[in-house]
């Protein structure tokens, strides 16, 4: 059995007090150990304390730094939300914040007590202290512990090399069976903000045809080709062809009207 104080070392907690549970000393010594074990079963995520559930205390795995790079103090201080948001990819900003409210919206209608019945998936860009823009993937939970509170915990880890960024998506499950009770894709909205000659234009440039093969096959000129591209790289803030394709997902026009 490990004494607290070799908990804390071990864990590597930032800060902790514990005032905001019953039984301190006891869920002290159960929190240390959860987020050991947590640590255990997930090496090589990213692991913290939510600090807006949890003001009393805060959890940031000592790997945060080498895994994504980011400060710590924009993951652990409940006042720096606007910090963390404004180190959000500019064009997923928008639809994070639209995330967060569905989240609180689910939330908030459920007891705290079934609140550990819940998984909550983020997949969003943020930038690191190095300038460079993460695919993040976000996981968020609780642990039912001692005396019906909850400990909220998110798992963080950087996805860039295994995985395209194609838009700010969330999915929320709830249950034993992981049954999907919300989902959100900005990709799909993203989709139903194209024009029509937008949504006859993307598809051409997803099978890569060239731009004079585009204009032939919507019976524009070569230049009228290139303004809408250019047009379409402003509109979703992407720098780039790839950038525009991995990110909008063209619903057929016949979907649209139903």
């Amino acid at each position: 059995m490990h004494s607290p104080l070799t908990v804390v070392k071990k864990a590597n907690f930032i800060s902790f007090i514990g005032g905001d549970f019953p039984r301190a000393q006891d869920i002290h010594e159960e929190i240390m150990h959860t987020l050991i074990n947590l640590h255990k079963i997930f090496p090589q995520w990213v692991i913290c304390t939510c600090r807006s559930q949890h003001p009393g205390f805060f959890y940031l795995s000592d790997n945060y730094y080498k895994l994504l790079g980011l400060d710590s103090g924009i993951v652990s201080d409940p006042q720096l939300i606007n910090k963390y948001l404004e180190s959000l990819h500019p064009a997923d900003l928008e639809h994070v914040t639209k995330c967060y409210q569905l989240m609180g919206n689910v939330l908030s209608k459920e007891s705290a007590s079934d609140h550990h019945k819940f998984r909550i998936i983020f997949n969003y860009r943020i930038r690191n202290a190095g300038g460079k823009y993460l695919n993040l993937h976000d996981e968020r939970a609780a642990l039912l512990l001692k005396g019906d509170a909850n400990l909220y915990y998110r798992l963080l880890r950087a996805i860039s090399e295994e995985s395209v960024f194609s838009g700010v998506k969330m999915v929320i499950y709830k249950g034993d069976d992981d049954e999907k009770i919300l989902e959100y894709n900005a990709n799909s909205l993203v989709g139903s903000q194209l024009s029509k000659r937008e949504s006859e234009l993307l598809p051409l440039m997803r099978q890569g045809l060239l731009t004079k093969e585009i204009a032939v096959q919507l019976c524009i000129s070569p230049n009228t080709v290139r303004n809408m591209r250019q047009k379409l790289f402003e509109k979703f803030q992407v720098n780039n062809a790839i950038e525009l394709l991995n990110k909008v997902e063209v619903i057929p026009m016949k979907e649209k009207e139903l």
